[in-house]
Formats: C-alpha cells, structure tokens, sequence
C-alpha cells in the first residue's frame, strides 16, 4: 500500500517540472516532509488492525463498516479544528450509525462466515476501532490541506515514503523478532514472503495492487479537483456496492469456498447499505431534507503553486473538504 502511494511523488515531479514550479515547490514544501510522517503512522496503525479484521468478516462487510470513520471526524472535527456542524450534518451521522448497527447485525447473524461469532465480533470491532485512527490522520491531514495549502499528491506521496520507512525500518523487524505464543518461529518472515513474491502468480498480483493504490489515489484526487467530494462520495459508495457484487460472482460462479453467499440476513445487510449511502449524501449535502439550514457547497481545488483557489471566488465548505480526505483514505 505504501509503495504505491509512494509512487504519488513520481507523479507529482513530472507535475512540477512540467510546471516549471521545480525550484519553487521544493521551498515550500520542506517543512511538509516531516509533518506528514504523523498521518503516515496513524495510516499505517489503522491499516493494520483492519486488515487483521478483514480476515475474520466478508469484505463487504469491512467495506460498509469502514463509513464509521464519518462518525469519528465528525466529532473530532468538532473537538480540533472547532468547527460547528449543522443539523443536518448530525442527521447524517445519525443515519450513518443506524446503518452501521443493521450491517453489523447481519454479519454477526449471518452463517456465512468462515470463522465463529466471536471472531466476527472482534473483527467488527477491529475494523470500526480502526477508524477512530484513520479520522485522527484525517484531522492532521486537514490541516496540512487546510492551512499548510500542500498538493495532495504530495501529502499521499510523502505518507507512502514515511509509510514505507516505518514499516520496513521499524516494523517488519520488530514482528519478524517477535516470538509465537503456539508453535514454532515469528509472526513474520520477511525473507520468505519475498522468496514466494517470487514463486507463482503472487509478484503479479502485487504488482497489480501497488498500481491500483496509486491510480486510485491519483485519480481520486483528480475527480474531487474537477468536479467535487460529492462526486467521490457517490463514487466511493458504488465501489463498496461492486466489493459485494464481486464477492457474490465469486461464490456462486466461480468457487463456493470463497467469496461471499447471500442468505436471509443479506437482506439486513442491503438495507444497512441503503442506510449508510443515505446517509453520506445527507451529510454531504447531496440530499437535502426540508427544515435544516444548508450552506453553499464550495470545493478547494489546487493551481500551479499548490495553494488552494476558491470556486465562484466564495469561501470553501469545512465539510466538503472534510469528506475528500475521508474519500480519499485507500
């Protein structure tokens, strides 16, 4: 993951020197370097507790699950950057959360897990506790793209070298040197991971996410500057849609060992989803419910020296913003 938000840098040099920004950018940007490794660490924190939750529920599940982090930057939006947010913003969390609980339900009532319920309660509870992080590193990410005014291909680029720094210099050695409470060796073996890297189709299927992180990283900034975060909102939400469409395909017309099978607790699952996406186009002032009070939508997009510029020159929305870097976390 990191190596391909690393891989952002590469994109945003051939930026600057077409630009012809080089000399200009690397001034105005040196303090960035060292105020990015702290999302870099909540990135890295997060990612990994939901990933050792991924593996105890469906991924549809942990796709759904993942909108929590609106709850989370919500508050601490309030806590930190004191902003207020208005009645229909909590209306949205409130739908978010109902939506949450439906989702969680159906996983744990659900047999078509591969593990026990407990396994899937902490799983759960992994992946929503993990959220609490990722919105801290949204916290100090709005900052860095709020009042720093830094290109967001730096900001990811920047997080993937810090990202990869830790996890190399610091991580994998302190797992690989941790001993097993059952059985025999360390919870990781780096030299063997990279011993089947090169066996077998694995090196292509990392190859293949590393590009994915960055295209998807990349392009996602792409989308948000041209049209808005609402539009990678909708787009987010159709993604988790395609996850569980994916793990359905992959069940019933290629292998029933794998994937995800629908069962009378889908249908909880459905309406959860239904929820959540109700929910982010509340908050996100897509869809507005009469009786609230809603402020103009305005999204900061970035010109050559980085620093943002207001459309229809009227201030930007703290929401809108807010709701990209939520959109924009892999």
């Amino acid at each position: 993951m990191f190596v391909g938000m690393l891989l952002c840098l590469v994109v945003f040099e051939i930026y600057r020197i077409v630009k012809g920004k080089l000399n200009e950018a690397a001034v105005s940007h040196k303090k960035v370097y060292y105020l990015t490794m702290a999302p870099a660490v909540f990135d890295l924190l997060a990612t990994s507790i939901m990933n050792i939750g991924l593996l105890w529920i469906p991924a549809s599940i942990w796709q759904m699950l993942r909108g929590s982090m609106v709850v989370f930057s919500a508050i601490f939006s309030i806590t930190f950057l004191k902003r207020i947010l208005h009645g229909y913003h909590w209306l949205g969390v409130f739908v978010v959360v109902c939506g949450l609980v439906l989702v969680g339900i159906s996983c744990i009532k659900s047999d078509s897990g591969n593990y026990d319920k407990k396994h899937e309660f902490i799983g759960i509870f992994l992946v929503v506790g993990a959220q609490v992080i990722q919105a801290t590193q949204i916290i100090i990410e709005d900052h860095l793209l709020h009042n720093v005014f830094v290109n967001p291909l730096l900001v990811v680029g920047l997080e993937g070298l810090w990202g990869s720094i830790f996890t190399i210099g610091i991580f994998l050695p302190i797992v690989g040197n941790t001993p097993r409470h059952w059985g025999s060796g360390f919870y990781e073996d780096t030299i063997d991971s990279l011993i089947m890297l090169g066996n077998g189709d694995l090196l292509g299927l990392y190859i293949a996410y590393v590009f994915a992180i960055l295209f998807y990283n990349m392009f996602g900034m792409f989308v948000t500057n041209t049209f808005t975060a609402v539009h990678r909102t909708i787009l987010e939400e159709v993604r988790t849609f395609c996850i569980w469409i994916t793990d359905l395909i992959i069940h019933y017309g290629i292998t029933r060992n794998k994937g995800e099978k629908w069962d009378n607790w889908s249908w909880m699952e459905l309406g959860g989803f239904i929820l959540l996406m109700w929910g982010m186009f509340i908050y996100n002032n897509v869809i507005q419910i009469p009786g609230f009070r809603y402020t103009a939508r305005n999204v900061p997009s970035y010109n050559d020296e980085t620093k943002p510029i207001l459309q229809d020159n009227e201030s930007s929305s703290d929401s809108d913003l807010e709701q990209y870097l939520i959109s924009s976390s892999d």
